[in-house]
């Protein structure tokens, strides 16, 4: 089974490269254009990182969804009855 990528870790991972980056400018290691290409750089990382998680979210749920289908259409057959006979007893 495959893992997901822990988005909340990459997330803070991507705020403690940008204060990095941010250091090494107010020590003046790093030019503005550098700056510019090292932050495009953690975003395109960022980025996929979330395509990723989201790719794998909706695999896993396209799965689920496939192998409890029955399950899925006896609850909704049940809340449908419910919801009909809610409509009924306030008329």
């Amino acid at each position: 089974m495959t893992m997901f990528p822990n988005l909340f870790e990459a997330t803070n991972e991507y705020w403690r490269q940008l204060d990095e980056i941010e250091s090494r400018y107010q020590r003046g290691e790093l030019s503005i254009e550098e700056v510019d290409r090292e932050v495009e750089i953690l975003m395109k990382q960022l980025g996929q990182k979330r395509r990723e998680s989201l790719h794998l979210f909706k695999n896993s749920l396209s799965q689920w969804i496939s192998t409890h289908t029955e399950l899925l259409i006896g609850f909704l057959f049940v809340l449908m009855v419910a919801y009909s006979w809610m409509l009924t007893m306030n008329h």
